[in-house]
């Protein structure tokens, strides 16, 4: 971690720290320049056909949030404001993972990979292969959920937080964690191959609305608290003249509001699709119940006319 060395005051200041070194750093560079020649190659060679272009987006858009977390400001104030810190999670577990699974990005990966590699991975991906296996396993629903509160509980235990800010393998293993933990929890919601979700509409919900508690109770200590819960912050410079008070109510409102409308908006585009996938089914139910009738009528009316 590089944290800026002069005290910021204005949104200028915030806007132009960053911080291009780093264990993660590298990693996302890395992940991000396969992921790119992985879907170039594999594009090129389907003719533009293989990846549409809206996942495209979704996969470009995704690592760009992961690298504006890892190298932008919310990295390099992360060490020195909670707030920070706060920004950088919810960017990297609510936001980036969710864009990483819509991509769909198993099939850029794999063609990033050389082709006696890629061949030989093709039976593990089969139905009964050992990767869709262990895939189904870590995204079952019963695993997926209480492992990524679980993460999120933990991490933000006083202790284990102090260790993630005074330590960069730490840090590193928080961030690592929580986006793995993300990846597991959504994985049920958007169901990206080769494991699609086993849940429907309204099982989604519920699932959502079991995550939503947690993660709400979570934020609402750390914002109700009349105490400094973090305390490395307590001698970090008071950057845009926030007390260590301040700053800890600002971060734990953006757990609270921000990172729960992520669930909400969530919540209203699963019900929504529900009910028009119900209104559809219920008009084409109406309409075959309709021909039945009409069809039983002039069945009807040819035996009257026949029996005159």
């Amino acid at each position: 971690m590089n944290p800026p060395t002069e005290v910021a005051s204005s949104f200028i200041d915030f806007l132009t720290a960053w911080s291009f070194s780093g264990s993660q750093f590298i990693i996302v560079v890395f992940l991000g320049i396969t992921y790119l020649l992985g879907m170039l190659r594999l594009q090129i060679r389907s003719g533009w056909q293989a990846i549409p272009i809206r996942k495209m987006i979704y996969g470009i858009g995704g690592f760009a949030v992961l690298f504006f977390a890892v190298a932008g400001p919310p990295e390099a104030f992360s060490d020195e404001m909670f707030f920070a810190h706060m920004t950088q999670h919810i960017l990297i577990a609510m936001v980036a993972a969710v864009l990483m699974l819509a991509a769909s990005p198993m099939a850029a990966y794999l063609w990033a990979m050389p082709e006696t590699v890629r061949v030989g991975l093709g039976p593990s991906l089969a139905e009964r292969g050992w990767i869709r296996r262990v895939n189904a396993f870590l995204t079952n629903p019963r695993f997926a959920l209480p492992v990524f509160i679980l993460t999120l509980w933990g991490w933000h235990i006083p202790e284990a937080y102090a260790l993630a800010i005074r330590n960069d393998y730490a840090h590193l293993g928080m961030h690592l964690s929580m986006f793995s933990t993300a990846i597991l929890f959504w994985w049920p919601i958007i169901g990206p191959p080769p494991v699609r979700s086993p849940l429907s509409d309204p099982q989604r919900i519920i699932y959502l609305i079991l995550v939503v508690t947690p993660t709400a109770v979570l934020a609402a200590i750390i914002t109700l608290s009349n105490s400094i819960i973090y305390i490395p912050y307590l001698d970090t410079p008071h950057h845009f003249s926030l007390t260590p008070y301040e700053d800890q109510r600002i971060g734990g409102l953006l757990m609270w509001i921000p990172g729960n409308i992520v669930y909400l908006a969530t919540l209203t585009t699963l019900f929504l699709r529900w009910f028009s996938r119900e209104d559809r089914q219920s008009r084409r139910y109406r309409l075959t119940q309709s021909q039945i009738e009409a069809t039983r009528r002039r069945i009807q009316e040819l035996n009257e006319k026949n029996g005159d």
